[in-house]
């Protein structure tokens, strides 16, 4: 965090306020003011991260289509791509497509090989939660 000289008053990088404002909003529910700090991040300062959390803004709204997109943009990018198969495969969970789900787990955990085990976790989590529903 930056200091104002004249003021003495910190000085936000307005793009992490904006995103941390965003983000506590969507896990309090918060959806609509979670959705415009989060685009306000984005016009900040696209990028594949900030795309992926207004996706998930969007999953939680039960806009599937938006997130859909904006998780195919992410994609595209070719950055993140562990995150965007992970969330992608949330979304479709939320969907109840778990087929589908399950196929962007796969592509996550084996991205994530090797890799932090935590998250390593997180996605063997989701790919069994999709395997029991689709059986």
């Amino acid at each position: 965090m930056r200091f104002d000289p004249a003021t003495l008053r910190e000085v936000p990088d307005e793009y992490e306020a904006w995103t941390q404002i965003g983000v506590a909003a969507r896990v309090l529910g918060e959806l609509e003011l979670a959705e415009r700090a989060l685009t306000k991040a984005f016009e900040l300062r696209p990028s594949t991260a900030a795309r992926l959390r207004l996706a998930h803004v969007y999953q939680w709204q039960g806009r599937f289509a938006e997130a859909h997109a904006e998780f195919r943009r992410a994609h595209e990018s070719g950055e993140m791509r562990d995150f965007v198969h992970q969330h992608w495969g949330k979304c479709y969970f939320d969907e109840q497509r778990y087929a589908e789900a399950r196929e962007h787990f796969r592509q996550a955990l084996e991205l994530r090989e090797g890799g932090d085990p935590a998250l390593i976790e997180s996605t063997r989590v989701a790919l069994t939660a999709a395997d029991a529903r689709c059986s």
